[in-house]
């Protein structure tokens, strides 16, 4: 079974400045985390509204992104790229059909 982190939050400075900012983030922990068994990491951005930030994140391990997600410096990195912690919630695969 699969599941999904789905984070949002209002990005801090420019949209430039939290693209780069971000990917230092991921490239920083996208090691680690894809050992723990996170599968993709899918950034968006609002289109009427740069500063809103959405991603998609597909794990294949509930115990290890329950784990990364609790990490407090994780917390600190959120907290160098989001106005305020961001809305973190968690998803299961509902084993519905899909395409």
């Amino acid at each position: 079974m699969n599941y999904i982190v789905v984070v949002r939050g209002k990005l801090k400075g420019s949209p430039e400045q939290a693209r780069q900012l971000h990917d230092q983030i991921v490239a920083m922990s996208s090691p680690i985390s894809k050992s723990m068994g996170n599968i993709a990491h899918n950034p968006h951005l609002n289109l009427q509204n740069k500063a809103e930030f959405l991603s998609v994140d597909v794990w294949d391990n509930l115990e290890n992104l329950q784990k990364l997600y609790s990490d407090p410096n994780l917390a600190a990195e959120f907290g160098k790229l989001f106005d305020g912690m961001p809305d973190i919630t968690v998803w299961a695969e509902s084993g519905w059909t899909k395409y």
